[in-house]
C-alpha cells in the first residue's frame, strides 16, 4: 500500500535521525565522565609534586606545571562538552525525533492490523492526515533529519492477528527485556565502582589516623587528605553518570512495559482492534513517561 509504505519511509527516516542524535550525546556523555575524572586526577597529582630545586628553578620543566595545564585543559573539556552538546536543546532534539518515530510507528502498525480507526473506508485518508499531524510537530528538525535510512521496521502490508501479536507485542517485549538488562549491568558495574571507590577513600583515611597524614604511591608522597578527596571526586561523577544517564528509570519502565503487555496478550476471545489498540496504548504511555522524564533536568 502506497500509504503504508510512506509512513514507513517517514518513520525510518525519524528512527535513524533519533539513534543519531542519541549516539551523539552518549559520546558527549561518556567524554565528559572520562575528562573529569582525567581532570580530578591530574590536578591531585599535580599538587603532590615536590617543586624544582636550584635558586632559579625552570617552571617550563616543573611536571607540575604540564599536569596542573592537562588538569584544566581536562576539566574545561568537560565543561564545553556539557555546555555545548549536553543541553535541553540538544536532549529536546532527540526526544522530538523518537517521539515523532514511535508515534508514526504507533499509527502504522494500527493501520496494517485494521484496527479503530482505521477500519472504515476512508483509512488510507484518515492515516494520511494523522502523518501530516504528527509530523507537523517536529518541522523545525527537518534540517538533520537522515534521509535514504533504509527499509525500517514498520509495516507496508497489511497484517494478521497473528502476525501483529508476533511482530509488534512480541517483538517489542523482547526490545524492552534486552535493552532493560543490559542498562542494569551497566548501571550494577558504575556502581560497584563507586562503591569501590568510596570504600578506599574510607579505608585510606582510616589507616591515616594511625600511620600518619601522608603516603608513597609509585614514588610519590601523597597527602591522605588529597587522595581521599580525589576518590570522592570521581565516585561523585561515577553516579552524575549513572542518574544522567536515567539507567534506573529505564530498566524499571521497560520491565513493567513489558509485563504489562505480556499480561494483555494474554486476554483471548477478543476482537483484534481491541487487542491492538490496548497494546498501542499501553506502549504510548511508556513513550509518554520516557519523554517526561528526559526532558526533566538532572542534577549537575
Amino acid at each position: 500500500m502506497a500509504v503504508l509504505d510512506t509512513i514507513a519511509d517517514r518513520q525510518s527516516s525519524w528512527s535513524v535521525t533519533a539513534n543519531k542524535l542519541k549516539a551523539e550525546i552518549d559520546r558527549a556523555r561518556w567524554a565528559v565522565f572520562i575528562f573529569s575524572v582525567l581532570g580530578a586526577l591530574l590536578a591531585t597529582l599535580a599538587s603532590q609534586l615536590s617543586p624544582p630545586g636550584g635558586a632559579t628553578p625552570n617552571v617550563a620543566a616543573d611536571p607540575r606545571t604540564w599536569l596542573a595545564i592537562a588538569g584544566a585543559l581536562s576539566l574545561a573539556t568537560a565543561t564545553f562538552f556539557t555546555q555545548r552538546l549536553l543541553g535541553q536543546e540538544h536532549i529536546a532534539g532527540w526526544v522530538r525525533a523518537r517521539a515523532i518515530s514511535e508515534a508514526l510507528k504507533r499509527e502504522a502498525y494500527k493501520f496494517a492490523a485494521g484496527a479503530t480507526p482505521y477500519d472504515q473506508p476512508n483509512a488510507e485518508s484518515l492515516l494520511n492526515a494523522e502523518r501530516q499531524k504528527i509530523e507537523d510537530d517536529g518541522d523545525d528538525l527537518i534540517a538533520m533529519l537522515v534521509t535514504n535510512p533504509g527499509t525500517g521496521s514498520v509495516p507496508r502490508a497489511t497484517l494478521t492477528p497473528q502476525q501483529y501479536v508476533s511482530r509488534r507485542i512480541d517483538g517489542q517485549i523482547e526490545f524492552y527485556k534486552k535493552r532493560a538488562g543490559t542498562y542494569r549491568t551497566t548501571a550494577t558495574r558504575l556502581r560497584r565502582t563507586e562503591f569501590g571507590l568510596a570504600l578506599a577513600a574510607t579505608l585510606i583515611t582510616t589507616v591515616a589516623s594511625v600511620t600518619g597524614k601522608s603516603t608513597y604511591i609509585f614514588g610519590i608522597q601523597f597527602d591522605i587528605a588529597a587522595l581521599t578527596a580525589v576518590l570522592t571526586t570521581v565516585a561523585g561523577a561515577v553516579l552524575a553518570h549513572v542518574e544522567a544517564s536515567r539507567f534506573d528509570f529505564l530498566v524499571t519502565t521497560y520491565l513493567a512495559t513489558a509485563r504489562r503487555l505480556e499480561d494483555r496478550k494474554g486476554v483471548s476471545h477478543e476482537p483484534l482492534s481491541a487487542l491492538v489498540n490496548d497494546c498501542e496504548n499501553i506502549i504510548a504511555t511508556e513513550n509518554m513517561s520516557w519523554i517526561a522524564k528526559w526532558t526533566k533536568p538532572t542534577r549537575a
